[in-house]
């Protein structure tokens, strides 16, 4: 056989087996809590595909579901008188696959069509009416909120709470950032004596140096690699978000400190704290979540950081009582790390976030209160949240109960949302405008 068909053929094949797959991962994401990416992992752990196969079944599974409720209102307006309900799950998940494939990867009707012979047999009228749809002209009428919701791919609810605190265009980019690639940062272990020397191994990496943070590289191109390295597997490397890091830096931990990171798992803020303690002082490290304890617990001891003492405690019931500085990075939507989990913004709901938000005032309203008679300890709030319920909210909220100030915030970032007390004095970093996930950060110190 002519080796270009033979390559030919192959592509095609792997092409087919990451559709299966995704099929079968978007399949059992409407039957699970799981998010797409853990469901992902899993599936993919004892998977022969090649890693070619598989990265195209992870951007089939994960673009399906980051552009989910577009897709679906194209498929409404394609059924006729069904509703999408109506349809049998494989079914249904065949026609999203296919419409993102038309509208976001402008393939070929007829081609398309070919690679889910379900489509071909049972739903031809309605994939040539879906691949049809003009999406900006049918939207154009409709209120904004539902309009940006459509257009971008985000829950009303979000939408409209971006339009609350941004203005629009803003609203719009950040919309837009949260359905590109995140940007990946990578830095040495510090732990070990040679870091000064890791990164250069790297040699199929292109990285710049952060102009902020000196000790952390952007990653350029070459993820994959770094992914695959000896020097990652082994901890050496380690792939942090910006925006994590600079949280660390707010704590501003030192040498003879005694740390307490109160949400910890799994551990990596911990590891950067050691970092920075340099084997000097105390870092208690706890979660609420004993498996997640277990996992941090072996996390530091595979990152050089056997220094950190982790505790299976609740951080609403305060367990370490004269720490100088406390880590709170407390439990959250998620809503800043759209980009890598797209699932997260369709497993929110106000149900949800106010379990959250109660969950997160618990904490600070225990160790507010267990500090309270020991002036000068520096507390840091964070959130991986983009919605001011999950930060400013929350800061303004504790002021009214207890005797803190805020500390001015590190040069980084954009101030919080207008119109809170706190807003001056707390940081926010974006996708859009920082290339970070989205955050929230707070420097509290106990008043005298």
């Amino acid at each position: 056989m002519n080796s270009h068909i033979a390559c030919g053929l192959s592509v095609m094949n792997q092409g087919q087996s990451a559709r299966s797959d995704a099929l079968e991962a978007l399949i059992q994401y409407d039957q699970s809590t799981t998010s797409m990416k853990t469901l992902l992992r899993e599936m993919q752990t004892a998977s022969p595909d090649s890693p070619d196969s598989q990265f195209h079944t992870q951007s089939l599974s994960l673009s399906v579901v980051r552009f989910r409720n577009t897709i679906d209102f194209i498929l409404s307006r394609s059924l006729g008188k069904r509703k999408l309900h109506d349809l049998r799950p494989r079914d249904l998940n065949i026609l999203r696959l296919a419409v993102y494939e038309v509208h976001w990867l402008n393939a070929d009707l007829v081609e398309t069509s070919s690679f889910y012979p379900k489509i071909e047999s049972h739903y031809s009228t309605e994939f040539k009416e879906a691949e049809s749809v003009n999406l900006d002209a049918v939207i154009e009428g409709m209120p904004i909120v539902n309009r940006l919701s459509l257009k971008h791919s985000h829950p009303t609810f979000l939408v409209k709470t971006l339009l609350d605190n941004l203005t629009l265009d803003e609203t719009g980019q950040l919309l837009t950032a949260n359905n590109q690639k995140r940007t990946y940062y990578i830095r040495p272990n510090m732990l070990y004596d040679d870091y000064n020397s890791v990164l250069e191994s790297l040699v199929e990496v292109k990285m710049k140096r952060d102009p902020d943070i000196p000790e952390v590289f952007k990653i350029v191109e070459g993820v994959d690699s770094v992914v695959r390295s000896q020097l990652f597997k082994d901890g050496r490397v380690l792939i942090q978000d910006k925006a994590s890091i600079i949280t660390v830096n707010a704590l501003n931990p030192e040498p003879g400190q005694k740390i307490w990171d109160a949400c910890a798992a799994p551990g990596m803020k911990t590891q950067l704290i050691a970092e920075r303690m340099k084997d000097q002082g105390q870092i208690i490290a706890s979660d609420v979540y004993e498996e997640r304890v277990k996992t941090g617990r072996e996390r530091s001891q595979h990152l050089n950081a056997s220094q950190i003492e982790w505790l299976h405690a609740d951080a609403t019931k305060p367990v370490v009582h004269d720490a100088d500085k406390i880590l709170i990075d407390a439990p959250c939507t998620s809503t800043g790390i759209l980009q890598a989990y797209p699932s997260f913004k369709w497993r929110l709901n106000k149900e949800t976030l106010f379990a959250l938000m109660t969950v997160q005032n618990k904490i600070l309203d225990a160790i507010l209160t267990d500090y309270a008679d020991k002036p000068g300890t520096e507390i840091v709030f964070s959130t991986c949240s983009i919605l001011p319920h999950e930060g400013e909210s929350q800061i303004d909220s504790a002021m009214q109960r207890h005797n803190f100030e805020l500390l001015k915030p590190l040069d980084y970032g954009s101030s919080g949302y207008p119109g809170f007390d706190c807003s001056k004095k707390v940081q926010r970093l974006f996708p859009h405008k920082h290339d970070t996930s989205g955050f929230f950060i707070a420097r509290l110190k106990i008043r005298h």
